[in-house]
């Protein structure tokens, strides 16, 4: 089963992530600093956290930043306005699997799950011996 956590000041930004994650069985917790993130996740697995670009206390790629020196595995969305060529540029380097527009719908959860799906492909490939 698969675990989000989601950051965003506002829980609203959710409301249809939260419904197509249900139908597709995933749990998911919602918080609204870095702050706040950052105690969840070093006390808690998530396999995945979706944050907004703008929080109340940091930037989305500061976040991402102070996560990833926590877990380098760590796999993260980001919700943001910016245009592809800018949210590349702004995130690059940090392993972003994807960006959401600011009110993410269920077309995004399933793009979402069929990057995670991938994902796990490739992990089981990669994680037997060479030769096999």
């Amino acid at each position: 089963m698969i675990h989000i956590l989601m950051v965003s000041k506002e829980k609203i930004v959710f409301k249809e992530l939260e419904a197509a994650f249900s139908i597709n069985q995933i749990t998911f917790d919602w918080t609204d600093t870095a702050q706040n993130a950052l105690s969840l996740l070093s006390r808690r697995k998530f396999d995945l956290f979706i944050t907004h670009e703008q929080l109340p206390d940091t930037t989305g790629r500061n976040l991402i930043e102070k996560v990833l020196f926590q877990n380098a595995m760590m796999n993260c969305v980001v919700l943001s306005a910016l245009p592809p060529k800018d949210f590349h540029e702004a995130y690059e380097g940090l392993g972003v699997l994807m960006q959401f527009p600011l009110n993410p719908g269920e077309k995004h959860v399933l793009k979402l799950l069929e990057h995670l799906n991938l994902i796990a492909r490739i992990a089981s490939r990669t994680s037997k011996p060479i030769g096999e």
